[in-house]
């Protein structure tokens, strides 16, 4: 990973990098922004509501407002005041320059951390706006926005998400040291970098200064926050602190709390990470410990109900588990399955030939797909589903399975169109679902061989017979990681099965 991503940049680097990156926006949103702002009875505030829903645009909106703009005039702090600053027209025409995206074209990490970034929002609103009615505006923006300094580098670097994440959350490294390793410096830094020269909500730029400049501050009042049985304590020691306690009280770290709160529950409810934002958030609002988790808990839900991609992950989805469960456990090293020894692949190149042999020594379909079976488990294969389609592509037929009981799924069923399905049907391929993409991919398998493939290592294939694809072959090694020889030779035996299959059904003289 830490030879994919640059470390060589500067900030300065950083930032005109990612400065001139191009963000994705989705169509129907835009198109949402732009009839809101063509609406003559829509106001600047329906406008700006309107355009919340796409944190994208209002994050384009807002930095184009601000950019070049006379140093001595104030950074506009509120989608509002953007809207006023550039006139609707202006901004009608920096919508309509964008270009529209696909779902499927958006890196899935910048989709997930758009969704993290849409909950610290809810809960921010939701736990701090009734107390601070005049402020809600700071709030509301600053908290929609308070990740999109990271927007661009996910754009750019999908696969710093996976990795931060893995290391971050799941294995507890410091986030800095890991950040110094993918980036070369703290996330942190690079976001404050940027917070500022996008003359970003001032409460943005705020949190990030905490967190990069002086995050003694913060440990402080954590540790004093740890007392939550304890109140009168806890007022005793921010008596003793003034600094601290003035510290504290400042509106603009709720946001900080906030962002660490929703990082944290994207792996655990139950995590120690997770219960000392729950605390802070409990002594800033002086409210009981469980008061707050509850109303923390119901935002979740609330905010999840919203959701209209599967395949992206929520935490209140992980409020049904067990407490101290944790999404992202540390990394167990896994046993690969052993190798095909070289009497299995001695009859595997015997059944590959047989295969290949022209004119088709097979008489019926029954035979071609136990040849198959053979070719496959020699390779490695110990679990194996072979599935026929019909010329629509639409409804699947359970050809033969292998290592696999009758019962485990129906004879036939129907697929369901998607992006993924739709990319193994479009030509042959394969998909091999690992730890590192089933979270993403799996949601939109058939569930009939997600149920049977549902913790183990193992690959889908798509198979063509004259530009047609006819079948799908699923296969695993059981419960174990798949070999890379096994996935190797998996894939030269789909080259001779697409072979067998145009010889089979060519014309017999």
């Amino acid at each position: 990973m830490s030879n994919i991503l640059p470390q060589s940049k500067t900030l300065a680097e950083w930032i005109k990098l990612l400065d001139n990156t191009r963000l994705p926006v989705y169509r129907e949103q835009r198109e949402r922004a732009l009839q809101a702002l063509q609406s003559p009875s829509h106001s600047l505030r329906d406008i700006a509501q309107v355009i919340s829903q796409a944190p994208t645009i209002a994050f384009i909106i807002l930095r184009e407002a601000n950019r070049g703009h006379s140093s001595i005039a104030e950074p506009v702090q509120t989608l509002e005041n953007a809207l006023s600053r550039l006139g609707l027209q202006r901004c009608g025409t920096l919508l309509k320059s964008l270009i529209d995206d696909q779902e499927i074209d958006i890196p899935f990490a910048l989709r997930q951390i758009w969704l993290i970034g849409q909950h610290l929002n809810i809960q921010a609103t939701g736990l701090f706006s009734t107390r601070m009615a005049r402020l809600w505006q700071e709030i509301h923006w600053g908290s929609l926005l308070f990740l999109s300094p990271a927007w661009p580098l996910l754009t750019r670097y999908p696969e710093l998400f996976t990795e931060w994440e893995r290391r971050v959350l799941g294995e507890n490294e410091p986030a800095a040291a890991v950040e110094r390793e993918l980036i070369g410096m703290p996330l942190t830094a690079l976001c404050l970098g940027l917070a500022e020269h996008w003359k970003l909500p001032q409460w943005i730029i705020e949190g990030y200064r905490l967190l990069n400049d002086n995050p003694q501050q913060l440990v402080s009042a954590l540790y004093i926050a740890r007392q939550t049985d304890q109140p009168l304590l806890q007022q005793q020691k921010l008596d003793q602190l003034p600094m601290l306690s003035n510290w504290l009280n400042r509106p603009a770290n709720t946001l900080v709390f906030t962002c660490g709160l929703v990082m944290a529950a994207h792996n655990s409810w139950g995590s120690e990470q997770c219960l000392r934002w729950q605390r802070l958030i409990s002594l800033y609002l002086k409210q009981e410990l469980s008061e707050v988790q509850q109303n923390i808990h119901q935002l979740a839900v609330k905010h999840a109900h919203l959701q209209t991609q599967r395949d992206l992950w929520h935490p209140a989805q992980a409020l049904l588990w067990p407490w101290e469960t944790q999404r992202l456990r540390p990394l167990q090293i896994k046993s690969s399955a052993p190798a095909p020894n070289s009497d299995n692949l001695s009859q595997w190149r015997l059944h590959c030939a047989e295969l290949l042999r022209s004119p088709s020594p097979f008489s019926n379909t029954l035979q071609l797909t136990q040849r198959i079976s053979l070719a496959l488990q020699a390779c490695g294969m110990q679990r194996i589903c072979l599935i026929m389609l019909d010329k629509q592509a639409e409804h699947a037929q359970v050809s033969l399975l292998q290592g696999i009981q009758a019962d485990a799924l129906p004879q036939s069923f129907t697929l369901t169109a998607n992006p993924i399905i739709e990319h193994l049907l479009k030509q042959p391929t394969h998909l091999v679902l690992s730890d590192a993409n089933t979270t993403r991919i799996k949601p939109h398998l058939p569930i009939e061989l997600t149920r049977i493939f549902h913790n183990t290592e193992w690959i889908i294939a798509s198979v063509s017979n004259s530009h047609r694809v006819v079948m799908l072959i699923a296969a695993d090694q059981s419960a174990t990681q798949l070999h890379p020889l096994a996935i190797q030779s998996f894939k030269k035996t789909l080259e001779c099965i697409e072979r067998a299959l145009l010889i089979f059904s060519a014309p017999k003289h």
